[in-house]
């Protein structure tokens, strides 16, 4: 991928000419001065540091697009990209360069899990009898049954590990989805002291008001 090819990096021996980076340093050997203390060096018209090859400001983006979207090794971070670079590139302030192209990357920005500290987890308190808490979720995308049913409402005692499923469908309303858990929970086992449930909106608002209007209180 980034092998030191003659004919490849071929452009980069006109653009050393103007480069900020490598323009004193290149014109220098070119005309046999040697810079030994900063380790530069010319081979085939080309220009390396500690058999690097140097990267004129114009070409990094080039390269760093090519390394960072490759299907090999494609779309790490800026420590990694930097350390796949490194091998056979070189150019000044690097790590500059790479964070900010790396910043940039729509499809790390919209594809990568934002690296953030959100806290601890709160764990659970373990239940001590049956039926204490429970765990309450709707599993979907199943295939249609005869009666129409595409989901399955799952209750879970935490205590016991014992599951009841009940076939639904995927538009269960509110009252429906509160009267499935009266039929199902409170009637056979009473009311529970917890439920546990995800983010869905048929668990929240109303729910327990419909719930527990079930027995007339």
């Amino acid at each position: 991928m980034l092998k030191q090819n003659y004919v490849l990096h071929e452009s980069y021996i006109e653009k050393y000419a103007y480069d900020n980076d490598f323009q004193d340093v290149y014109a220098s050997l070119r005309q046999g001065n040697q810079i030994e203390e900063l380790d530069y060096h010319v081979h085939n018209s080309l220009l390396y540091q500690l058999g690097k090859l140097c990267i004129p400001q114009r070409e990094k983006n080039n390269i760093i697009r090519e390394v960072h979207t490759s299907l090999i090794v494609g779309h790490f971070g800026v420590g990694k990209t930097i350390e796949n670079l490194q091998r056979y590139c070189y150019w000044p302030r690097t790590f500059d360069s790479v964070s900010r192209f790396i910043r940039g990357c729509y499809l790390c920005e919209t594809s990568k899990p934002i690296n953030m500290k959100l806290g601890l987890y709160t764990p659970l308190l373990v239940p001590s009898l049956p039926c204490e808490s429970i765990l309450m979720d709707f599993v979907g995308g199943l295939p249609l049954s005869r009666k129409g049913h595409d989901y399955l409402y799952v209750v879970v005692d935490r205590f016991s590990k014992m599951c009841i499923l009940k076939p639904c469908k995927k538009k269960l309303q509110l009252k429906k989805t509160a009267h499935l858990s009266f039929q199902n929970i409170w009637v056979h086992f009473g009311l529970p002291t917890s439920i546990v449930s995800d983010q869905d909106s048929r668990f929240f608002g109303n729910f327990f008001v419909k719930f527990v209007g079930h027995d007339g209180n």
